[in-house]
């Protein structure tokens, strides 16, 4: 028995560093509102934590999905139940403190190295060295460069050669700590890379890509070795932010992509992942992985590139919570995607025409 955490915030808490940080009001909204969301990838009889279970039977009984029997758990009971393992959707300090709070045995909560390791392995500088691998021998059909710099001299340097860059902070969540930089630094951006550089030890920065699609390919890691490839995510985003997932068989999924790459350059690019994950400092880690992609348009606007690594999630994903559903070739392809009226809901809608249209 398993016990779950909906923890959306992880990627703020690495930033932050801290054990205890006070979460935006909309993310504090959004926790609330889909913390059941667990319950669509759990086992049965697994406990999920949520803030209000209530709350949680109602707004997972509204999404008509298949779920486990799960039981919904608040911080109060967590002292007096027992479980065999903990899965937040990202371990963290601030996770980790919730739990100790709450009395859970220190025994089984992360020591304060395994966590250090999980930030590390979260920085965008990752992206560097993952870039040099994947694209090597492939240059042709791939693109992507990423540089991390820890002088805003640098940051200047590269705006001169390459015209529009995307800045970005090492760690951050939602789009927070991206800048698009064309033609030259305002004050206000200035000034906010000298804040990342002094609080966070440096900045990633990339060219700019004309983009076409994004997706990503997502893993799971066992943390000895082994890394089990879990499928392709097809996503859609608005501005930074995530706005829906496709669902669909692999099948599906590849047939979609195969519009824009050759299915052997993608397949080429999931061994190349599976190998880095599990032989380099990756290989220790034990969870899931994402990593983020996208296809880029060729100069001249004839043809794509694939962009084989914007970002690596060292958590779960919305892409993994889209391929829970074990969708097969018969089945209709939807859209999960996430709306806000008086709260925020999960909603899955039923789509004609895929990627190629709708994303």
């Amino acid at each position: 028995m398993k016990l779950h955490i909906f923890n959306p915030e992880h990627d703020m808490a690495l930033a932050a560093d801290k054990a205890y940080f006070t979460l935006p009001h909309a993310i504090q909204e959004f926790k609330v509102n889909l913390g059941f969301l667990p319950a669509l990838w759990a086992g049965e009889g697994d406990l999920i934590l949520v803030d209000d279970v209530y709350y949680a039977i109602k707004a997972l009984s509204q999404i008509g999905k298949r779920h486990a029997d799960v039981l919904f758990v608040t911080a109060n009971d967590l002292r007096h139940l027992v479980f065999s393992a903990i899965e937040p959707w990202g371990w963290d300090k601030a996770v980790r403190q919730q739990l100790s709070d709450a009395g859970v045995n220190p025994d089984v909560l992360p020591a304060d190295d395994t966590l250090e390791y999980i930030r590390d392995l979260s920085d965008r500088r990752q992206t560097c060295a993952l870039l040099t691998v994947l694209r090597k021998d492939i240059e042709d059909v791939t693109c992507g460069e990423s540089f991390y710099y820890k002088n805003i001299d640098a940051v200047y340097d590269s705006l001169r050669k390459y015209g529009k860059i995307v800045a970005k902070a090492p760690w951050s969540s939602s789009g927070r700590g991206v800048r698009y930089i064309e033609r030259c630094i305002t004050p206000s951006v200035d000034g906010w890379i000298r804040k990342v550089i002094e609080r966070q030890g440096g900045i990633s920065v990339e060219p700019y890509y004309k983009k076409v699609k994004d997706f990503a390919m997502e893993f799971y890691s066992y943390g000895n070795g082994r890394v089990d490839y879990r499928g392709l995510s097809l996503f859609r985003t608005g501005g930074s932010n995530y706005t829906g997932s496709i669902i669909a068989s692999e099948l599906e999924k590849s047939h979609m992509m195969g519009e824009f790459l050759s299915l052997s350059l993608i397949d080429n690019i999931v061994e190349r992942l599976k190998t880095y994950f599990s032989t380099s400092f990756f290989k220790c880690y034990k969870g899931s992985l994402g990593v983020d992609m996208m296809i880029v348009v060729k100069d001249g606007g004839c043809g794509y590139l694939l962009h084989p690594c914007v970002e690596i999630n060292v958590r779960r994903t919305m892409g993994h919570v889209a391929n829970s559903f074990g969708t097969d070739i018969t089945d209709p392809t939807q859209l999960m995607h996430i709306i806000h009226d008086v709260n925020y809901k999960l909603k899955f809608d039923y789509i004609e025409n895929n990627f190629v249209k709708v994303l």
